[in-house]
């Protein structure tokens, strides 16, 4: 019985990092607000001559194309009166690529949510001592990814391109990611630094959640301790 418990509560605090984490990669991948902010900031008007409207038009276009909404990632744009076709062969597979691994963090979410619930209702309804084990198992949870998460903003802080590099011949298995930043225009829009701000940002937004849920839940087993020695 205490090795079943030990394993639901590992299961539990394992999952509510990925849970975390891959909820908030997916609300970046889809709020174009992120987009929109970092081509301002950058000044992708300027650097590459096409105008906000457009600008605004190709950010909802990548969310489509990363939620399979439409089959290609090709823009056509227009520059100085000529249409030309945003993407060049190898950045096109590239964001296919880059697709495949946002479907992937779909994926992660939807599965870690539902192990999240199984355990949690396993916890209740089959062991003693039922919001203890729960209440425990989300707080180590947190600390589990709130130290992950302040390692790697630590790490992007000190060298972010190091890790860029590293990250992308992690996760993917051919070259296509090296792109020519003068003419490339995936390099153009999105800019080291459009992905260090979303890094930054991703790695606050995880740490803030995973503190309230830290927070929370250690201060609803102090109340049930304090209950009891009532």
């Amino acid at each position: 019985m205490r090795l079943k418990r030990a394993i639901t509560s590992g299961i539990l605090m394992i999952c509510l990092p990925l849970l975390i984490i891959t909820t908030v990669l997916r609300w970046e991948i889809n709020d174009i607000r992120l987009y929109k902010n970092g081509f301002e900031k950058y000044s992708i008007s300027e650097v590459t001559g096409i105008d906000a409207k457009q600008l605004d038009d190709i950010a909802q276009h990548l969310i489509d194309y990363f939620n399979l909404r439409i089959d290609t990632v090709q823009y056509t744009v227009v520059l100085k009166d000529r249409q030309i076709d945003l993407f060049s062969e190898r950045g096109i597979m590239h964001f296919e690529d880059v697709r495949n691994l946002f479907q992937l963090d779909y994926r992660v979410q939807i599965l870690s949510f539902s192990l999240v619930i199984i355990c949690v209702l396993v916890l209740l309804l089959g062991f003693r001592e039922r919001w203890i084990v729960v209440l425990k198992s989300l707080f180590w949870g947190s600390i589990i990814t709130v130290s992950f998460m302040a390692f790697l903003a630590l790490l992007a802080v000190i060298g972010f391109e190091r890790l860029f590099v590293l990250f992308h011949t992690v996760s993917f298995s051919n070259q296509y990611w090296i792109l020519d930043p003068s003419e490339d225009y995936i390099i153009m829009l999105l800019p080291e630094g459009f992905f260090f701000d979303a890094a930054l940002l991703c790695f606050g937004v995880v740490i803030l959640v995973s503190l309230i849920i830290g927070i929370a839940s250690f201060t609803a087993m102090r109340m049930r301790s304090n209950e009891k020695l009532a």
